[in-house]
């Protein structure tokens, strides 16, 4: 239903949705662990053959994903280690930003502290480039500390708040009020890689589904994406989290399965 990229064909392909088990924990599938792990598996099939074991039953060439996933350059030493962090903090930030609510401007400044602090210590752990990660399909507003209606509130009501992708460029930022929906459609520009360029190009209001009316739109601003990556929440659940400041601080999330 929506565009795919060809360079990320593993998007929506859940029958590679592999998982790195190692120290006892679960991570959550990422296209370069899962090519870590099966390197991994490759490599001792090839080592078995070459080393068949000793007399004590030891190969004395085994590749462990571990080892593997330890030596990832954007990960650094300990790389098992690191992604067993990220989602303990991604797990932790969503807690909190789903306590507060996704009206930022509604909470304590204290709350709004702590979530920037939260977001803060995720920037390290965030996949490389995260302004070019290809996104696509359906992604919830979790927490928006802008003050106007993009967190979806308009008077005493708050909608629910969603961003469509249409293609890598065109995108909408939809806030629905039962069956009435104001879509914002914008147009976003990779400027390098954790700055992106978005321009609004027009309205749309529609109802149960039905365009009644749209307005031209203008203006836009420069947004910079604090982290992108797919991990674990508390349910076990796999999903996208994006990290935004426009320059207010937005959390997304999309559900992978």
């Amino acid at each position: 239903q929506y565009h795919t990229t060809p360079h990320a064909p593993w998007r929506h392909s859940h029958s590679f949705n592999l998982r790195l088990k190692a120290r006892g924990v679960s991570y959550s599938s990422d296209p370069i662990l899962a090519t870590m792990r099966a390197l991994s598996s490759i490599l001792f099939v090839f080592n078995a053959q070459k080393n068949p074991t000793s007399s004590d039953g030891v190969s004395p060439l085994q590749v462990s994903s571990v080892d593997i996933l330890d030596n990832i350059p954007f990960l650094g030493a300990n790389g098992a280690k690191k992604m067993e962090e990220r989602n303990i903090l991604v797990q932790e930030l969503l807690r909190e930003a789903k306590k507060v609510g996704q009206v930022g401007s509604m909470a304590s400044e204290e709350d709004r502290a702590r979530l920037e602090n939260l977001a803060n210590n995720l920037i390290p752990y965030s996949e490389p480039n995260p302004a070019k990660f290809p996104l696509e399909g359906t992604h919830r507003l979790v927490y928006s500390a802008a003050p106007g209606a993009s967190s979806g509130k308009i008077g005493n009501f708050v909608g629910k708040v969603t961003q469509l992708f249409e293609t890598e460029d065109i995108f909408y930022n939809r806030v629905a009020f039962g069956p009435l929906m104001v879509a914002l459609q914008a147009k976003r520009e990779v400027k390098n890689s954790s700055i992106i360029k978005v321009s609004f190009l027009e309205t749309r209001f529609s109802l149960f589904g039905k365009t009644f009316s749209t307005k031209q739109a203008g203006g836009g601003g420069t947004w910079k994406v604090r982290f992108v990556g797919e991990v674990q929440d508390e349910n076990g659940e796999e999903k996208l989290v994006r990290i935004m400041e426009t320059p207010s601080l937005f959390i997304l999330e999309q559900p992978m399965n």
